[in-house]
């Protein structure tokens, strides 16, 4: 196991646990779980397209090292993440007389890992937890910092937990079987990171745009573990989001989240949505002062070349605005808005104008 596999590591309230990205890393496993005490037997929870191409090869990984593998497939698509799913694979755990001591993981993209981490969370009061993002969105943002969740009608991610996995093991052959429109949706997170922290990162998104969308070469790699590194060091710094610091990866979260509701989860994926989301919130950036039109147009850029989404026509703004007030990132009534200052610098404001927010809306959906 090469130690340069090792892209952080994420400290918290209850110890730290290693990010580990690289080629051909999923043969590691087994391996990986022996090395935190995993005794017995891991569950796989995965979705079934997933199964079908990496199933097989975790379960060989896992009982080369003596751990007994059991799978759980769920269909694929945000409707999967929801209550009544969760309470059937706990059924199913059951059945199979699961112990803490064993361990879920969440083989697939970010729907697979946040509802195996519900699961994880909060069957037996918590087993053992690993995140093996198979998607770029996973990867690069779902997989980190242990927001673990399901849906309800009302709104995204309204029932979960924070629960940190006790590894990350992201490997980067994966995604070489998603296509264009699932690449792009994962690359919109990443260039998110260089937006709101990193404004070389974002340069690299500038001048690599193509190579990154074709996964050539080594700069994929080197992208994906930088932007990890930074959702890493900002789940370090504000584990649950009490400092203002963690809620900066929000950013186009206020309006793509809302929008990924309306449409019922399943018409925009959600990188899509986040790109619409960071657009809005770059207009409202630039109309607050914060920054000039060249900052919204550098970002419009880059999504362009990453074939993302930069408005969501036909869609009712009104309808929009109404699932905008359930959002989490509420208080008071008022929205946290995290918005830009600059390439690679952001802020959070809570007294972005009304009008201002339906104007936006508004222009995003014409």
């Amino acid at each position: 196991m090469a130690e340069n596999d090792l892209a952080a590591t994420v400290h918290h309230s209850d110890g730290s646990y290693p990010i580990i990205v690289g080629r051909g890393v999923l043969e590691q496993l087994g391996t990986r779980l022996q090395q935190l005490g995993v005794t017995g037997q891991a569950y796989i929870i995965s979705d079934e397209n997933v199964f079908r191409i990496y199933g097989r090869h975790a379960q060989r990984s896992l009982e080369a090292a003596g751990i007994a593998a059991h799978s759980y497939s769920i269909p694929p698509g945000e409707e999967s993440k929801n209550l009544a799913l969760a309470e059937d694979i706990y059924a199913w755990l059951a059945e199979i007389r699961a112990e803490r001591r064993h361990a879920i993981v969440a083989l697939g993209g970010g729907v697979v890992g946040d509802l195996g981490g519900f699961v994880a969370s909060t069957f037996l009061r918590g087993m053992i937890f690993v995140q093996v993002p198979t998607s770029m969105a996973a990867m690069v943002d779902a997989s980190i910092g242990g927001k673990v969740a399901v849906n309800l009608p009302q709104g995204k991610n309204l029932v979960g937990a924070f629960y940190q996995p006790s590894l990350v093991l992201a490997d980067v052959d994966a995604l070489s079987s998603l296509g264009q429109r699932g690449l792009s949706e994962g690359w919109a997170e990443a260039v998110k990171h260089g937006l709101i922290l990193d404004p070389e990162l974002f340069d690299l998104f500038e001048e690599h745009a193509e190579d990154l969308m074709s996964l050539r070469g080594d700069i994929s790699t080197e992208v994906i573990r930088r932007s990890m590194a930074i959702k890493a060091q900002v789940v370090t710094e504000d584990e649950r989001e009490t400092l203002g610091r963690r809620i900066l990866l929000n950013y186009g979260h206020s309006i793509g989240h809302a929008l990924e509701s309306v449409t019922g989860y399943g018409h925009y994926m959600h990188g899509e949505a986040v790109s619409v989301g960071m657009m809005g919130a770059g207009h409202i950036s630039q109309a607050l002062g914060l920054i000039p039109a060249e900052v919204v147009e550098r970002q419009r850029k880059v999504l362009e070349r990453f074939r993302l989404p930069l408005s969501a026509p036909g869609i009712d703004p009104d309808v929009i605005l109404d699932k905008m007030t359930h959002d989490k990132k509420t208080e008071a009534g008022s929205l946290r808005w995290v918005l830009l200052e600059g390439v690679g610098q952001s802020v959070v404001r809570r007294d972005v104008p009304p009008d201002l927010v339906r104007e936006t809306v508004q222009e995003l959906t014409l």
